[in-house]
């Protein structure tokens, strides 16, 4: 199993006739304190499996890492791949919600392992929001997610 997209954003579902919604797809983030949680994101991701790959189960693992390589976090599931038209390639649409706590500004990633081996890596940038002198954001700070 391959993966054919993974990005990050505010919101998303798949409606019940299979279209993928994304709202506020992003890959920067300003926080004005460290540590920063950021109480909610979405990893959205677009699975590919072959035909061989039918009913076969797979070991899923997304791990947040820091520039450094530090996890600072990861969840792990399993995903069946269901059966499809005969000799097609399957597309399995996957919405993940993330919480998550960045301790410092700089370069962040979510790695997505499919049986141990990495199939992709969504970067994501955490920008310190610039303070004025009383120690206020400024009024026209950049917004909270920006493309």
């Amino acid at each position: 199993m391959d993966v054919d997209f993974a990005l990050l954003a505010d919101a998303a579902n798949v409606s019940r006739e299979g279209k993928l919604n994304i709202l506020g797809s992003f890959d920067r983030i300003y926080g004005g304190a460290f540590p920063l949680t950021w109480p909610r994101l979405v990893l959205v991701t677009r699975f590919v499996a072959s035909a061989a790959e039918y009913g076969s189960e797979k070991s899923l693992e997304i791990v947040t890492l820091d520039a450094d390589g530090k996890r600072l976090g990861a969840a792990t599931g399993k995903m069946k791949v269901p059966d499809g038209k005969s000799g097609r390639r399957l597309k399995l649409n996957h919405v993940l919600p993330m919480t998550v706590t960045f301790p410092a500004p700089g370069q962040f990633s979510i790695e997505i392992l499919v049986n141990g081996e990495s199939k992709a890596t969504v970067p994501l940038e955490v920008i310190q929001r610039e303070q004025k002198q009383n120690g206020q954001a400024e009024a026209d700070a950049q917004p909270q997610a920006d493309v």
